[in-house]
């Protein structure tokens, strides 16, 4: 090995050869990010990650003869990840590794967030030349926004949120854009005493959120209706009276029309007497501070600049919500992550 080292250096010279070897390592990150975020989606869809997780003694060869695809792509998947450091194999055991760990547990929900804008970046060419339009012949994959989205909002927003909700003392929550749930389930295990209704208006999401509700609605308590928020329908006259409305991430997807928001709370606050309201909202970040600290916004921002939709500043929203005749009760914005959250009367 050092004999063609030496070789190299003489035929290149030594500064060359040096100044190649890492400009092939910078493009290589970027080159590598890709091909194992695509194998690591791969094999996450499959469920052959969380098997790993769960099952410590996973048995690769067994679940290798048993699988119903091509087990040469599948082989070939893990033995990159294997190579690049995120998964471990041991004769016929397959585990994750300490790295592979990590990205199973806060990242997640990037990655998943990332998957479910995806198609975005594979027709990005596309929609660079106009051939094609997002919400036309390119959509986000829904579930994975909700499932993405619900994950990194347990790591800050939802418990804010919930202690919002909490420290209002109220006892039935409609949630708008109720995505997988994650934000009432949370607030149903923490209080006994709560009911909560998650609307959304997506037949895919929804129909994912009634298989999560087989499994656990707690006692009838946790409920999911594929409704308009704009036309809310009856709901269920067995509910008692809605006393909060939450949302989180929902209404910046309005924000070219924001005389629709202030009518739409409006109706909301003539509809349900004496309603409060918990809202959390992207905060939009200054560019260069974005430039100068390159947090997961900068991925954030782009993919709602691909699926056109907006984000608003903090005060964007204290003026909407002025507008709508709304009070702040509280108010928490966290600029280092571009988020922010509204009780209000």
């Amino acid at each position: 090995m050092i004999n063609q080292i030496i070789k190299i250096v003489k035929l290149l010279g030594f500064k060359n050869a040096v100044r190649m070897k890492k400009h092939h390592e910078q493009g290589l990150a970027y080159v590598r990010g890709f091909t194992a975020g695509y194998c690591w989606w791969a094999l996450l869809n499959e469920g052959i990650l969380d098997k790993l997780e769960q099952e410590s003694l996973f048995n690769w060869s067994g679940y290798l003869d048993s699988y119903p695809g091509d087990r040469e792509v599948l082989e070939a998947i893990v033995e990159y990840l294997a190579g690049v450091g995120l998964l471990e194999r041991q004769g016929a055991r397959l585990q994750l590794s300490e790295q592979g760990k990590v990205l199973m547990a806060e990242p997640r929900g990037l990655l998943e967030l990332l998957w479910a804008y995806e198609p975005c970046f594979a027709n990005l060419g596309a929609l660079l030349r106009g051939e094609k339009k997002y919400g036309r012949e390119v959509t986000r994959r829904i579930t994975f926004v909700g499932s993405g989205s619900g994950r990194l909002c347990e790591q800050l927003p939802y418990p804010v949120m919930r202690r919002m909700v909490q420290g209002l003392g109220v006892k039935m929550v409609l949630d708008l854009g109720c995505g997988d749930m994650a934000f009432l389930t949370g607030l149903c295990q923490q209080d006994d005493s709560i009911r909560c209704l998650g609307i959304d208006n997506d037949a895919e999401m929804i129909a994912y959120d009634q298989k999560l509700l087989g499994e656990n609605d707690y006692s009838g308590r946790l409920l999911a209706q594929q409704a308009d928020m704009f036309n809310l329908p009856a709901l269920r006259a067995d509910l008692p009276p809605v006393d909060c409305i939450t949302a989180c991430d929902t209404f910046h997807e309005y924000l070219q029309n924001p005389d629709q928001l202030i009518e739409f709370f409006q109706r909301l606050k003539q509809r349900f007497a004496g309603v409060r309201f918990v809202i959390g909202e992207f905060c939009l970040q200054d560019a260069a501070w974005l430039k100068k600290h390159k947090t997961a916004t900068l991925e954030h921002h782009l993919f709602h600049q691909l699926s056109g939709q907006q984000i608003g500043s903090a005060q964007t929203w204290r003026g909407i919500f002025q507008k709508a005749s709304l009070e702040i009760i509280e108010e928490q914005v966290y600029d280092i992550i571009g988020h922010g959250y509204f009780a209000l009367k």
